[in-house]
């Protein structure tokens, strides 16, 4: 058995699941860094909205204003899930039990809902003894200055989908990478960023 554990996110094997094979290990190993000017907005809305709830405890007033409890915002995690598989996911916030997703830009709210990404931060979320009964995508157009929102109730069907879907991709991406020996051509990168 290899030494090498695998760090799964949402973005890396999305982009394995799309067929951008390329870009997903590009990505993976850090070689080259994947920041569109909307990426950077959407990085500078979170970093405000975070800030806004943790002073506030509500959302912010372009995500709809709602009173929170406790909420927890922005906080990178990492579960083990296999021995050679971690996941690696940041919650944009989470007030128990419910995880909310801020998204940016153009797309629905609707759109981000049909996706694997909520599905599998609160499958993390509650492995980690979390509970999460729903998942509230917020969708702020920050061009036409416009919100829209989702619900995506979480349920035993929805966290086993997000666990079939993480090792199957992972396990593929774990074995592309033992077998073309990326792990010890490009795994010095990996380490570096993690120091």
């Amino acid at each position: 058995m290899s030494n090498y554990k695998f760090r799964a996110s949402y973005t890396v094997l999305n982009m394995w699941a799309s067929g951008n094979w390329e870009m997903a290990v590009k990505a993976y190993f850090k070689l080259e860094k994947f920041i569109t000017p909307a990426m950077l907005d959407g990085r500078d809305w979170h970093k405000k909205w975070s800030a806004y709830i943790t002073q506030n405890k509500q959302l912010p007033p372009e995500l709809g204003g709602r009173k929170l409890t406790n909420p927890i915002c922005e906080q990178k995690r990492v579960i083990q899930i296999e021995p050679w598989l971690e996941l690696v996911y940041i919650m944009d916030c989470y007030d128990k039990p419910i995880l909310h997703e801020f998204k940016t830009g153009k797309s629905s709210s609707e759109q981000y809902a049909g996706d694997m990404q909520i599905r599998l931060y609160s499958l993390g979320a509650i492995l980690e003894q979390m509970p999460v009964t729903k998942a509230e995508i917020h969708h702020y157009d920050q061009y036409l200055k416009k919100y829209d929102n989702s619900i995506v109730w979480i349920t035993k069907k929805t966290t086993d989908d997000a666990l079939n879907w993480l090792i199957t991709l992972s396990g593929e991406m774990h074995d592309y990478f033992m077998k073309n020996e990326l792990y010890q051509r490009y795994g010095a990168n990996l380490l570096k960023q993690n120091e």
